[in-house]
C-alpha cells in the first residue's frame, strides 16, 4: 500500500472512531463483587468522581445506564477496580477472579488482566515478606532482605515486559490504551512516545490523556536530567518545616545522589536498604544523599525516615505526585535517582540495586 493511501486509511479510522465515540450507547455490568464489599462503584473515564454505585446483595451487583460508545468504564469497590469499554453488549464480570462473560473485546481484556493479576500477586507475597522482616539487623535478615529485593527487582521486570507485550499485541483495538495508562508512570520517554502513536486506532481515546500530559512534561523536562548538564534547583521544607533548597548540597564539591522516594512506595521501601548501605559505605569519603519525598501525610514522610535510618537531608513539599520534584525533573515513577558530581553536573540517572554500589565503587576506588 503506498504511503498516501496508509496516511488517508488512518485518517479515516480516527474520523469514524471520533465519531463512534460520540454517539451514546446503553450499558449493562452485572458481577460477583470482591468478598466484603458492600457497594460497587462506576466511574468513566475523564469524569472525577463515581457516576453511579450500586448495593451488593448476595454477592451480586448490577450497574446500567447510557454512556459514549467505547468509553471506559470501570467497576471499583473501596480497594481496586477493573475497567471495561461500553460497547453495547452486556457483561458479567467475576472481581474476584477477574472471569467475564462479555463482548469479544472485554473478553480479551480481562484475559490480560488475569495475566497481570498472577504477578501482581505474587508481588504481594514478596513485599509481605520483607515488611515481617524489614526491622531485622541480623545478617540473616540482611541476607533475607537482599534475596526479596532481588527477587522483587526480577518481578518488577517481568511485569513490565509483560504489559509492554499486551500493549503490543493490542495495537489493533482499544486494550492497549488500559495498558497504557497504567504503565506510562514507569516508562522512559521514547517507549511512552512510541506507544502514542497517532495512528493507532486507541490514540483519541480519553484513557490516554494523562499519559499525553506525561509525554508533553517529559518533553519539557526531559533536558533537565540528561547527564552532563547541570542540576536545576528546588526548594522544599525539610523535616522540620524549614525551607531549603538542592543547591546547599549540589554543587559543593562532593558527589550527591537526589533520591526521590515515598514511603507509600513498597519498591522505595524495598530499594531503602541498599541506599542505606551505600550511605554508609562512602558518607566518611563526601558522599551526600538528599531525599525528596512525594508523599502527602507529614506524619508517614518522617515515621518512613526513622523506621528505615535514612540520616540523610529529606525535603518535601507534601504534594505527592504534583511535587516539585516530579514536575521540574519529568520523574513519573519512583523510586528514581540523579547523581551530581562536585561542579552540579547530572553524571548519572537512576541507579539502582547493584547499579548504584557500581557506580560509587568506580567513583570511590573501593
Amino acid at each position: 500500500m503506498k504511503a498516501i493511501q496508509r496516511m488517508a486509511l488512518a485518517a479515516a479510522t480516527l474520523a469514524a472512531s471520533a465519531t463512534a465515540q460520540a454517539q451514546d450507547t446503553t450499558f449493562k455490568i452485572t458481577g460477583t463483587a470482591p468478598k466484603g464489599a458492600q457497594t460497587i462503584y462506576l466511574y468513566v473515564a475523564g469524569e472525577k468522581d463515581a457516576a453511579d454505585s450500586a448495593a451488593v446483595s448476595g454477592g451480586r451487583f448490577e450497574l446500567s445506564g447510557r454512556r459514549q460508545l467505547n468509553a471506559a468504564l470501570t467497576v471499583a469497590d473501596r480497594q481496586e477496580g477493573w475497567t471495561l469499554f461500553n460497547d453495547g453488549t452486556p457483561a458479567d464480570i467475576d472481581m474476584r477472579t477477574l472471569e467475564a462473560k462479555a463482548s469479544p473485546l472485554n473478553e480479551r481484556l480481562f484475559g490480560e488482566y488475569r495475566r497481570i493479576k498472577a504477578l501482581d500477586d505474587r508481588g504481594m507475597e514478596i513485599y509481605n515478606e520483607f515488611e515481617k522482616i524489614m526491622q531485622g539487623t541480623t545478617p540473616a535478615d540482611q541476607a533475607e532482605k537482599s534475596r526479596l529485593s532481588a527477587q522483587m527487582d526480577a518481578l518488577r521486570d517481568s511485569m513490565v515486559a509483560l504489559y509492554m507485550e499486551i500493549i503490543d499485541s493490542n495495537r489493533d483495538n482499544l486494550i492497549a490504551a488500559v495498558f497504557i495508562d497504567n504503565i506510562y508512570r514507569a516508562t522512559d520517554y521514547q517507549t511512552l512516545k512510541g506507544m502514542l502513536d497517532p495512528a493507532a486506532p486507541y490514540y483519541g481515546h480519553p484513557l490516554l490523556n494523562n499519559a499525553k500530559t506525561a509525554l508533553a512534561d517529559m518533553e519539557a523536562s526531559i533536558a533537565k536530567r540528561k547527564p552532563g548538564t547541570m542540576v536545576t534547583d528546588i526548594e522544599m521544607a525539610d523535616t522540620s518545616g524549614k525551607a531549603r533548597k538542592l543547591s546547599e548540597w549540589c554543587g559543593r564539591g562532593g558527589y550527591v545522589l537526589i533520591d526521590f522516594w515515598a514511603s507509600w512506595c513498597g519498591p522505595c521501601r524495598m530499594e531503602m536498604p541498599n541506599v542505606v548501605a551505600n550511605y554508609k559505605k562512602y558518607h566518611p569519603k563526601g558522599f551526600e544523599i538528599v531525599g525528596i519525598s512525594f508523599d502527602k501525610d507529614a506524619s508517614a514522610w518522617q515515621d518512613a525516615i526513622k523506621s528505615m535510618g535514612m540520616e540523610w537531608p529529606q525535603l518535601s513539599d507534601l504534594k505527592g505526585w504534583n511535587s516539585a520534584g516530579s514536575s521540574t525533573y519529568g520523574i513519573r515513577s519512583i523510586p528514581s535517582s540523579i547523581l551530581v558530581d562536585g561542579s552540579g553536573r547530572i553524571v548519572d540517572v537512576d541507579l539502582r540495586g547493584q547499579r548504584l554500589g557500581q557506580k560509587l565503587k568506580e567513583i570511590y576506588g573501593f
